[in-house]
């Protein structure tokens, strides 16, 4: 019976194993399916854009913009498309500008988990990682690019993986360095302006190598296509980011949690067509008539200057505001003209309403302002000019110091605070968020907070979270309210602060 058992049992394996095997035949027909869908997909896209080209350059002929047979600029067909000129004035201008159609895109690559890189491209069989591909002339297929990081500064050949990135493996295998921008294959030319940049702990981010221009020339459709690489030491003798050795690298002030973000600043004219097939024509002309002279000189308007010097002069003011900031302090007086500071401020509008003690005694008592900031809120006031409020502000002595510009900032958002002067208190917050850092990120919070500063609330929540162990581990982080570690826990989490609406995707959907 047991023997009878092991048949029967070794029968079903037999027949399972059968089974199995017409299971991996039908799954390898399917896998070599798949591959010529895969390559007929591949010449599909390549048929359609050379359709799309040859519709393209039908469109350029017919609008006389390239082609065999353009016009000359002597011909009589040229005159005649001339901007008529006024008999009475000869001044013509003819103006070749070459630049015009330059697109600037930057590009910022983040590489997270940077010390397991290595072992990772160990285990993927590759020397460097790449980021997605991205576009900088948005038309323009040829101007496709992605970013390069070999932390061994190796081979730039990047293994094909999964089916992406596949326009750009035709690389010179000699070519190695740390960090290089790849351009997609392809036998059209461009011309080229790329700096790279590497963001510091502070957040700044200082360049990496020299800035660089080049013209990319365009391959003879008989050869085969190429990519062009460009990177900050792909020529130089020492590689590594700034010359430092990955194991360096790893300590230096360019990583932070891990992290190292690369910053690549593009600019780039492509060309609209092939040498072999047209000639190729960059500079775009324009003829147009010069203004003539004006028979009465109008003079520039001046009421910005005239403002300021009522005010400053106190000339038919009706309206005193004295400040009283601090305790020893002797008060500071101000000359204004209750219309204006009305009109321009809610706040003061009240203020100075039929039955207020102020519109009586015709004085104005401020003892949470410093003299120097009201005046700038007063310039503002006058001129409606940033400039006038950075002059005002410089009058107060150490505005270059960043300690003392800081402090006569916080106290101006204070100030157009509570005089409700929305513009102010906007340009305020952009001057903030520019010097945000490390030292200031958690003062700028609670004063963000306080002031209903939104814009750089958020400025400042992105950059807590960019920056936590260092933020934290200051002593003024832990001073910070209940309310604003709050927000900061709910901005990390992906939550919204103002809305409470989830911001995270949900894991599998773009």
């Amino acid at each position: 019976e047991r023997l009878e058992k092991q048949r029967k049992r070794q029968q079903d394996l037999d027949e399972q194993i059968v089974e199995a095997r017409r299971s991996v035949d039908e799954a390898e027909e399917r896998q070599r399916l798949r591959r010529e869908l895969d390559a007929n997909d591949d010449l599909i896209a390549s048929k359609q854009n050379m359709l799309d080209y040859k519709h393209d350059r039908r469109r350029r002929i017919d609008s006389d913009i390239s082609g065999p047979h353009l016009p000359e600029m002597s011909s009589s067909s040229a005159r005649k498309a001339r901007a008529p000129v006024n008999p009475k004035d000869a001044q013509v201008m003819q103006r070749i500008h070459y630049g015009r159609s330059v697109v600037r895109h930057e590009q910022l690559f983040k590489i997270e988990g940077l010390s397991w890189l290595p072992s990772c491209l160990e285990q993927e069989e590759r020397e460097c990682t790449t980021c997605e591909p991205f576009r900088v002339v948005q038309d323009d297929e040829t101007s496709t690019y992605i970013l390069v990081f070999s932390p061994i500064t190796g081979s730039l050949q990047h293994k094909r993986y999964e089916d992406v990135h596949t326009d750009f493996e035709m690389i010179d295998e000699d070519t190695t360095g740390t960090l290089a921008l790849v351009r997609t294959e392809s036998h059209y030319g461009t011309n080229l302006d790329t700096q790279f940049f590497v963001q510091a702990a502070s957040g700044e981010f200082k360049q990496w190598g020299k800035r660089s221009r080049v013209a990319v020339p365009a391959i003879p459709w008989a050869e085969g296509l190429r990519c062009w690489v460009g990177g900050p030491d792909l020529a130089a003798k020492s590689k590594g980011v700034f010359g430092l050795p990955f194991a360096e690298l790893l300590t230096s002030e360019w990583v932070q949690g891990d992290t190292i973000t690369f910053k690549c600043v593009i600019e780039e004219l492509p060309m609209a067509a092939h040498p072999e097939d047209e000639q190729i024509r960059i500079a775009q002309a324009l003829t147009e008539n010069v203004e003539r002279p004006k028979l009465v000189e109008v003079p520039p308007p001046t009421i910005t200057d005239d403002l300021l010097a009522m005010l400053i002069g106190g000339w038919q003011s009706d309206i005193t505001i004295e400040v009283v900031h601090g305790e020893e302090a002797e008060p500071v007086r101000f000359t204004a003209h209750a219309s204006l500071l009305s009109q321009r401020s809610a706040v003061f509008a009240a203020a100075l309403a039929h039955g207020m003690r102020e519109s009586q005694t015709r004085t104005i008592t401020v003892s949470d302002v410093p003299p120097i900031v009201l005046k700038a809120l007063l310039y503002f006031l006058y001129t409606d000019d940033f400039e006038q409020v950075d002059k005002a502000l410089r009058e107060g002595g150490l505005a270059e110091v960043a300690d003392h510009r800081h402090a006569q900032l916080q106290a101006l958002l204070a100030a157009a605070h509570k005089y409700q002067v929305l513009r102010l208190l906007r340009w305020v917050e952009a001057q903030l968020c520019s010097g945000l850092s490390i030292e200031v990120a958690s003062s700028f919070l609670a004063l963000a907070h306080t002031y209903e500063a939104a814009q750089l609330e958020t400025h400042c929540l992105n950059f807590i979270k960019a920056h936590m162990a260092q933020v934290c581990a200051r002593a003024d982080f832990g001073s910070l309210s209940h309310a604003c570690l709050v927000k900061l826990n709910m901005h990390c989490a992906g939550v919204d602060p103002a809305t409470g609406t989830c911001n995270k995707r949900k894991r599998g959907v773009e």
